[in-house]
Parts: C-alpha cells; sequence; structure tokens
C-alpha cells in the first residue's frame, strides 16, 4: 500500500472524538484504518442494479404497541435514578466537543 487513506492527523481527531487513548500507535492505526477502507471498497464493483432497495429485512409491520394496551414503565424519576449525572431533569454526560 502507498498512501494512507486515512493520516495520522485523522486518527489522531478519531480517537480524540472516539475519547481513545492511543498515543504512539497513531501509525499503526493509520494503515489499519486505511487497509479496512480500501477492503470495502472492493464492496464498489458488486454491481447491484437488479437488487431491489429495502428499508428492512424482517417483514414486520406494525409492531407499535396497542394503544388501549397498558403496560409498566419507570416514571421519569425513575429512571433518572439510574443516571451517574442528572442536570435539570435530564441526564447530563461528559462533553463531546470542544466549545
Amino acid at each position: 500500500m502507498a498512501d494512507n487513506i486515512i493520516s495520522e492527523e485523522q486518527v489522531k481527531k478519531i480517537a480524540l472524538l472516539a475519547d481513545l487513548d492511543i498515543d504512539g500507535n497513531e501509525k499503526k492505526f493509520s494503515e489499519l484504518l486505511s487497509d479496512t477502507l480500501e477492503y470495502v471498497q472492493i464492496l464498489n464493483e458488486l454491481n447491484t442494479s437488479n437488487v431491489k432497495e429495502i428499508y428492512q429485512i424482517t417483514g414486520l409491520e406494525n409492531v407499535f404497541q396497542k394503544e388501549n394496551q397498558n403496560t409498566a414503565t419507570l416514571s421519569k424519576e425513575e429512571a433518572l435514578s439510574n443516571g451517574n449525572k442528572v442536570e435539570n431533569g435530564l441526564f447530563a454526560t461528559k462533553p463531546v466537543f470542544d466549545r
């Protein structure tokens, strides 16, 4: 393989967004991700012109709960009681993006 599709700088950004510690392994991950993307590109060689588009494969229809069917659910307070951090009645997480 001549050039990596994913640069080491892009790997660092991906690792930062995914909160992964890959210090010192950027080159290895750049090569691995690039190899994976090249392998996936093989799918572009398949002739899919006669393949019907689908949005799901199970064949299930109308899988929603019936209106009159009462099932036990958690109250908001019960659901929030399991959260590590709750703010203003919502689950809170550490930020993903720097602002």
